[in-house]
């Protein structure tokens, strides 16, 4: 293959630059860690393929969610330092405590789950529980510090505390509620169904797990490397190639991912330098990966985390979410893609040349399992709605089949193997048309059979180290989610238990006088003022509690109006002075990290405007007839079209545009123009038409009469 390709060393730096923050672990800590991990794994596929007729074993939903956090959250207190300046290489006593008081007061919690709902302990609960009920709080608030920073535990905090001086004279009547004393909060928070144990949690515990487990199977099994190579394969000769690498590599992984942070680490490390390479200022190359990595998030089929809290909040199937959010993603990469493509146009900025980089033949020949895998995971997720085994299986084809990719076509081993996938494949497809009992035991084990088969020939065997690779950073990602989400159930509990919901929805429909445009405003702005202090999830959770009611409630489109809430709390990433994904990225282009989140704005600028088109015109998340879908998104094209012209100074079909004042009105005039047409509204859409036809003319004869 070409100098493009990403070696083993490659992914090795990747991977230290995303556990930096990580502690590390040897000896018997290493152990444990590794044991509650996959304990963890195992419980989980446990609840979620169904398998208590087969073990025996039955655990009540509050039971089993409490052990899971106990199992992770514990883990906290071994991987995540106290401070900066607290010990790396071993473990200081205060967390070995404290990893043991919160294994225990979980497994409590875990133990008693059935007495806590038949006694109603969420409102009236005996003195030992309402201790524990504390010691579990403050560890989660401890816990949530350590994996996402002072700021994020400071918030949610104040939200777990609001509760208590909800009523107080202080609070504006958009923020009063009905206030609680501390011990009915303490009680509320940690063994009600609704703080906690809310929608986050249980979202984790019955669909995430499975999707993080297929994500880190994909990355240790050598995919990062596959699909980066392919980008290049099919994308890095041509015109402004590096760029238009990292927006199909990094929107694949940030959509696996669900970190726009760690998927500028892990794909910006490769994509930068060659972006660099072919003449890309470092803040131009800088800001098109952190975009292209914002966007990845809001790509279906996995969008991260919060798509599935959003199916739970909508009571939806998770492939309704993904099929709503493809043309506002396909929106959004495409006026990327066009952006680039015109600055690359502009300054004559060409590809790599073919003798560096990879073979598309051999790199598809080499990693074809890969692309399946994908392919099988998407196939059962929209097609057959299999949300929550789909991960799980598709994890197991995908460890499999990469394993059958090192055999020879001589070897016998090459078709019991390749017999024994057929044969799982053919039992998962087939398992829709049988009885759940069916459904729930035989492809588990045929997958069980078929790993056990895989490991069989020498050659291939996968090593222990890779094994406990596996673990631990599958246990990494479980542990530092399962933190923030029990930390962002608490907002959800604090603003349920004070009413403040329906208050507050009510309250800001009064302020914007009921009117659409005033009201989508003042939400798009305090989703971005929340997407700046706190996690995706969190901001989102919020919003979709008190003013996604308000919205739907003005006749839109319910996935829509959660769609818009998504996207403006994602804004943030690429928007300065915050700007975490462009700054991360600046990091790796050596850029000055304002100048590289104001390119990054620039060229997302398309998000800015996207979320108040699809909201307005439900075509765009596919409410419609065929024809008119096909009409409304043919037009947001175009209009996407005219605002990177203008953005960039050039034109598809038509050339570049000067720097003389007069062309820099043609590029603003473009950009009003592309807005009308995008707009879901006929004499907008003509008078964007009308524009485009205008500026098209008048470039023509300044050509010819220059």
């Amino acid at each position: 293959m070409g100098g493009i390709e990403l070696s083993a060393g490659d992914n090795g730096a990747m991977d230290s630059q995303s556990s930096a923050r990580f502690r590390s672990l040897t000896g018997p800590f290493r152990v444990i860690f590794l044991l509650c991990s996959t304990i963890g794994v195992l419980l989980a596929a446990h609840q979620i393929l169904g398998l208590q007729s087969v073990t025996g074993l039955t655990l009540l939903e509050n039971s089993y969610l409490y052990l899971l956090v106990a199992l992770y959250l514990s883990n906290v207190f071994l991987i995540f330092p106290a401070t900066s300046k607290a010990p790396r290489l071993h473990i200081p006593m205060y967390d070995v405590i404290l990893f043991i008081t919160c294994l225990a007061v979980g497994g409590y919690f875990s133990l008693t789950g059935l007495t806590s709902l038949k006694e109603g302990w969420e409102f009236i609960s005996p003195t030992w529980p309402v201790v524990m009920a504390f010691v579990f709080w403050l560890l989660i608030m401890e816990a949530a510090r350590r994996a996402g920073g002072l700021a994020i535990a400071i918030i949610f905090g104040t939200f777990s505390l609001y509760p208590i001086f909800a009523d107080a004279s202080f609070m504006p009547a958009l923020l009063s509620g009905l206030s609680q004393d501390l011990v009915s909060t303490a009680s509320y928070h940690i063994m009600s169904e609704e703080s906690v144990l809310g929608i986050p949690l249980r979202v984790f515990g019955t669909l995430i797990v499975g999707f993080i487990l297929f994500g880190v199977a994909l990355q240790s099994t050598g995919g990062g490397r596959f699909f980066i190579n392919l980008a290049f394969a099919v994308l890095g000769g041509v015109r402004g190639g590096p760029a238009k690498v990292a927006i199909f590599a990094s929107g694949l992984f940030g959509s696996l991912s669900g970190s726009v942070v760690t998927n500028v680490l892990t794909t910006g490390s490769m994509t930068i330098p060659a972006m660099k390479k072919t003449g890309y200022p470092p803040q131009y190359a800088g800001g098109i990966e952190a975009c292209a990595s914002t966007g990845g998030v809001l790509m279906p089929p996995v969008m991260g985390a919060t798509a599935f809290v959003m199916a739970s909040f909508l009571d939806i199937s998770y492939a309704a979410v993904a099929l709503a959010a493809v043309v506002p993603s396909i929106l959004y990469f495409f006026g990327l893609f066009v952006q680039i493509d015109a600055y690359a146009a502009r300054n004559d900025i060409k590809g790599l040349p073919k003798s560096e980089l990879p073979s598309v033949k051999k790199t598809v020949s080499e990693g074809w399992y890969y692309i399946f895998g994908f392919l099988l995971l998407v196939y059962l997720l929209i097609y057959l709605k299999r949300e929550a085994h789909a991960p799980f299986y598709a994890t197991v084809a995908l460890l499999a089949l990469s394993q059958f990719g090192k055999l020879r076509s001589q070897d016998i081993w090459y078709y019991i193997l390749g017999g024994g996938i057929l044969g799982f494949l053919a039992i998962i497809l087939a398992s829709v048309m049988f009885s759940a009992a069916f459904v729930t035991t035989v492809p588990v084990a045929a997958g069980l059979l078929l790993l056990g088969l895989s490991q069989v020939p020498k050659e291939i065997r996968i090593s222990v180290d890779k094994v406990l690779g596996f673990l631990e950073s599958s246990g990494r990602l479980l542990t530092e989610l399962v933190a923030i989400l029990a930390a962002v159930g608490l907002i959800i509990g604090g603003l349920m238990m004070t009413g403040v919901a329906s208050s507050f929805s009510g309250e800001i429909t009064r302020i914007a006088g009921g009117e659409l445009m005033p009201l989508l405003f003042m939400g798009a702005g305090t989703a971005f003022i929340l997407g700046v202090g706190m996690t995706v999830t969190a901001a989102y959770i919020l919003l979709a509690i008190v003013l996604a009611p308000a919205l739907i409630g003005l006749g839109l489109d319910p996935i829509a109006v959660h769609l818009f809430i998504l996207y403006w709390g994602m804004i943030s990433f690429i928007t300065p002075p915050v700007a975490l994904g462009a700054f991360a990225a600046a990091s790796l282009a050596g850029a000055t990290p304002m100048r590289t989140g104001f390119e990054a704005m620039r060229l997302g600028s398309i998000v800015y405007f996207l979320p108040f088109f699809f909201v307005l015109n439900p075509a765009l998340v596919l409410n419609g007839d065929f024809s008119t879908i096909i009409v409304e998104v043919g037009t947001a094209l175009a209009g996407i079209v005219m605002i990177a012209a203008g953005l960039q100074g050039h034109l598809v079909g038509v050339g570049s545009f000067a720097s003389d004042i007069r062309s820099w009105l043609l590029r603003a005039v473009l950009v009003a123009g592309g807005l009308g047409l995008a707009y879901p509204e006929t004499t907008s859409n003509m008078a964007g038409v009308m524009v485009l036809v205008s500026v098209i003319v008048s470039k023509r004869l300044t050509y010819k009469s220059s």
